[in-house]
């Protein structure tokens, strides 16, 4: 990558820097993070982060179909909050509602790189030029994707311990989520989630 505004090594807006090699130090960005902004810090559950516009192109509905789910599994959500008005009143009053739970902010590329710095997981839900290249920017700070097939994802083999990216099939809210709960469930080892994140750092 010859563009280190998005490599977390060069990346002065962060709290902490890390690479490959020290991507335990990723853990300090997501506890100022959290701190900075409201939420609770938590090692154990993961941040998740939805970086693009909130729009009907970027297939934010299935999220809507899924998220009284997601909100019942140990998990903090941060959004950018720019989108169209029925998302942006929709994850709103969500926020309201889990005050301490879910977090939207600006979509600065600042704010979006501290985003990836504190994250775990980012969701794309459809591969809009504009999720594709969230997904990426994402990966390249140790964030692994919840995402429809392409071809820099590698969906996560637990037998062969390979793979970047938790990879769902068929373009339904139910696969999503059930994807979503395999990532989770791998979340709860940090050595093979580590595994996974040095991995997604790798993409080009």
């Amino acid at each position: 990558m010859t563009d280190n505004k998005f490599n977390p090594a060069y990346d002065n807006k962060i709290a902490q820097k890390y690479s490959k090699k020290t991507i335990e130090n990723k853990l300090k960005n997501k506890q100022v993070f959290c701190e900075e902004n409201g939420l609770i810090f938590d090692k154990r559950a993961p941040l998740i982060c939805i970086t693009y516009p909130l729009t009907d192109n970027n297939n934010l509905s299935m999220l809507q179909d899924i998220m009284n789910g997601v909100m019942e599994q140990p998990v903090e959500i941060v959004l950018t909050g720019i989108g169209t008005e029925k998302y942006q009143k929709y994850f709103t009053g969500m926020a309201e509602i889990n005050s301490t739970k879910i977090v939207i902010l600006g979509n600065s590329e600042d704010e979006k790189r501290k985003i990836y710095a504190a994250s775990d997981i980012i969701l794309i839900l459809t591969a809009s030029e504009e999720c594709v290249e969230e997904a990426k920017n994402a990966m390249r700070y140790g964030v692994i994707p919840v995402i429809p097939p392409r071809d820099f994802a590698e969906d996560y083999n637990p037998n062969q311990e390979k793979g970047n990216a938790f990879v769902y099939l068929k373009d339904s809210p139910w696969s999503f989520f059930a994807t979503l709960i395999r990532a989770l469930e791998t979340f709860r080892f940090p050595y093979d989630w580590k595994n996974i994140a040095v991995s997604a750092m790798e993409i080009e």
